[in-house]
Formats: structure tokens, C-alpha cells, sequence
């Protein structure tokens, strides 16, 4: 749409430049009209409106046509409820680990029970 505007704006600028330019004439014969000296400085004048006046007018449209502008909506704040962390604690005599040469899975016994903290599920 904005093109379609642009480009009337833009042949009316040339009809206006184009028929002011016709009503004077052209003052080109060697500085001569019709027996008078520099008759031809009217032209500029004339042209020099029409241009303005169809450049304004197309400038004009161009905003009156431009789309609104953009807005943002963020939307409305809600609150986050982190998980809730249960833990126990647990009183272990030993723990699982690896063997560090064949990589098999053994029982260590500890010399005194130990107090862990683990996390378990809340409810």
C-alpha cells in the first residue's frame, strides 16, 4: 500500500512540475522570448513549486499511511515455587565402592557409624 501511495505522490509531483513547466514555456532561445530579455526565468519558479509541493504531499501520505507502532506485551508475572528439598539423615555402617584395579563393586565396612544426609522425596 505504502508503494502504491509512494508512487502516486510521485506522478502528481511530475504533473504538477511537468504542467508548470508547460504554462511557461522554455526561455532557451539564446536568453530571448518573445522579444523580451530573460523571459525564461518564471520556469524555474513554477518548477521549483511543483517539485516542493509534490514532494510534501508524497512525504505526507507516507506517514499518514505508516503502520502503527509495534507494542510489546509481556505477559503477567506468575510465581515460581522452587521443589521443595527433603533430606534425611541416615546413620551407614559402610558404603559400596569401586576397585580401583579390576573395577569391581565391593562392601567397605567402616571402623564407627557415620551420619549421611541423604535427599529423599517430599510429601
Amino acid at each position: 500500500m505504502k508503494k502504491i501511495i509512494a508512487i502516486l505522490a510521485i506522478m502528481l509531483c511530475m504533473a504538477t512540475a511537468s504542467t508548470a513547466f508547460a504554462r511557461g514555456g522554455y526561455g532557451g532561445h539564446g536568453g530571448h522570448y518573445y522579444g523580451h530579455h530573460g523571459g525564461g526565468h518564471h520556469n524555474g519558479l513554477g518548477l521549483a513549486f511543483g517539485l516542493a509541493g509534490g514532494l510534501l504531499l508524497g512525504s505526507a501520505l507516507w506517514y499518514a499511511t505508516a503502520p502503527p507502532p509495534r507494542t510489546v506485551v509481556y505477559a503477567p508475572p506468575y510465581p515460581v515455587y522452587q521443589p521443595g528439598v527433603c533430606v534425611q539423615d541416615r546413620t551407614v555402617t559402610g558404603e559400596w565402592q569401586i576397585n580401583r584395579y579390576d573395577g569391581r563393586q565391593v562392601w567397605v565396612s567402616y571402623p564407627y557409624p557415620v551420619v549421611r544426609r541423604y535427599q529423599v522425596p517430599c510429601y
